[in-house]
């Protein structure tokens, strides 16, 4: 049954408390110091992968641990407390799947549970770092700023605990895919192991901010004329093959033009390009048991060959020199009528910026095209309104809010984007 609390579009997500960490920040603010994370698990969160994305069995976790695994995790939303010495804090919920929480609570078959405890620990604080902005103390060996509670598996302003975890919303695409005691909702959790570009940037601009093409310092990013030169629009970018790193033109397009003349005069050469399947088999096969190497196949190439020496010509210079035909011309994309704008899901919620209660508006925007740059962003004191060729959302604020304070961060992973705007 959907839970009337849930905004549209989204659910409501229940974690189970597995253990809670004490941080410190790098510098006491107006928050507060100390930061609880309380390290949780949901069944929809995904499971662990290996390095080929497939999902890793139990028994994999039990003997081998986290090594070059992937770890999905979901960071809910900050929230400003007061801890048992009356002083400000923060605390922020990381969620993982199951089955890694309950290993670094209890241990695997082979693994202790220590392993998998630091590993969930520093997955945690970088991605809150990360969505947060908030900077705790790394140096655990040596200053102890980090610690795992022992009589509390879960922190929270309003008295939670191990039995009561703070509940949030979340949309498609932020919880994992498993099952669990929520309304279903379609969607995989962040991969830790992946980078999440994120921009942070002043709301209050009432104009729409074009691309510069510079750094941060000023610099030119891009040179004046790359990609839109005297070609013009729909032009084909090297018509004749890119020759970066290519010791004598027109190789390019050759097997043996990218490998160095030092590498192809000491080993044999087989382009899986060009043979694969049975044909391949059968020469490797037949090189390893007779040391004999069929150059008479096709991408098969002896030691010390030459860019262009192959039987049957393979690819010397562009292709339509070889084949003797005109290169296909790139048509420019047919211009079509943009599509009608959409309002996005949204959903607004009470959070703290800089010590200060503030208001928190978080929109996905699954369908937007080139970041935050493209995006039209105005806040008032009353309202927050967003404009792109995708989306059109206008929004009253619940209260009087300080405009030129706001801060709006996109997350490119999640394609979302968070506004904060302190309250007056």
């Amino acid at each position: 049954m959907h839970d009337p609390r849930a905004p549209p579009g989204s659910v409501m997500l229940t974690p189970t408390a597995g253990f809670c960490l004490k941080a410190q920040r790098e510098r006491w603010i107006e928050a507060g110091g100390k930061v609880f994370i309380n390290v949780c698990s949901h069944a929809r969160i995904d499971p662990v992968c290996g390095a080929n994305l497939a999902p890793v069995t139990t028994e994999h976790l039990d003997a081998w641990g986290l090594a070059n695994a992937r770890v999905p995790v979901l960071v809910g939303p900050s929230r400003a407390m007061v801890d048992a010495e009356g002083r400000d804090a923060t605390a922020v919920d990381a969620i993982f799947h199951p089955d890694v929480v309950e290993r670094a609570l209890r241990g695997g078959k082979g693994v202790a549970a220590a392993h998998y405890r630091d590993y969930l620990v520093d997955i945690a604080v970088k991605n809150v770092e990360e969505d947060h902005g908030i900077k705790v103390i790394r140096r655990v060996l040596y200053t102890g700023r980090w610690s795992v509670l022992e009589n509390a598996r879960y922190k929270g302003p309003n008295g939670e605990c191990s039995e009561k975890t703070h509940v949030f919303p979340v949309f498609a695409g932020d919880g994992g895919g498993g099952g669990g005691d929520d309304a279903a909702a379609a969607g995989g959790g962040r991969d830790a192991s992946s980078s999440e570009t994120t921009t942070t940037a002043a709301a209050a601009a009432t104009t729409k901010r074009e691309p510069s093409g510079r750094r941060c310092d000023g610099a030119a990013v891009i040179k004046k004329g790359f990609l839109t030169g005297s070609s013009g629009a729909g032009a084909e970018l090297y018509p004749d093959g890119s020759a970066e790193g290519i010791p004598k033109p027109g190789e390019q397009y050759d097997p043996l033009g990218h490998i160095p003349e030092s590498v192809r005069s000491k080993c044999h050469v087989v382009d899986t390009g060009a043979i694969t399947g049975e044909d391949f088999r059968a020469v490797t096969n037949e090189y390893a048991a007779t040391g004999r190497l069929d150059t008479a196949k096709r991408g098969v190439y002896a030691k010390g060959s030459e860019p262009g020496s192959g039987p049957r010509e393979i690819g010397t210079g562009h292709p339509s020199r070889v084949r003797g035909v005109a290169a296909a011309k790139t048509k420019a994309p047919s211009k079509t009528p943009p599509a009608a704008r959409t309002e996005p899901a949204h959903v607004v919620a009470e959070t703290t910026l800089g010590g200060e209660l503030a208001i928190e508006v978080r929109v996905q925007l699954p369908m937007l095209k080139g970041g935050l740059d493209a995006v039209d962003l105005d806040v008032g004191a009353d309202v927050l309104a967003l404009r792109s060729e995708e989306y059109d959302l206008k929004l009253k604020l619940p209260r009087a809010a300080r405009a030129e304070d706001a801060k709006a961060k996109f997350s490119s992973k999640r394609m979302e984007l968070k506004v904060t705007i302190p309250t007056t």
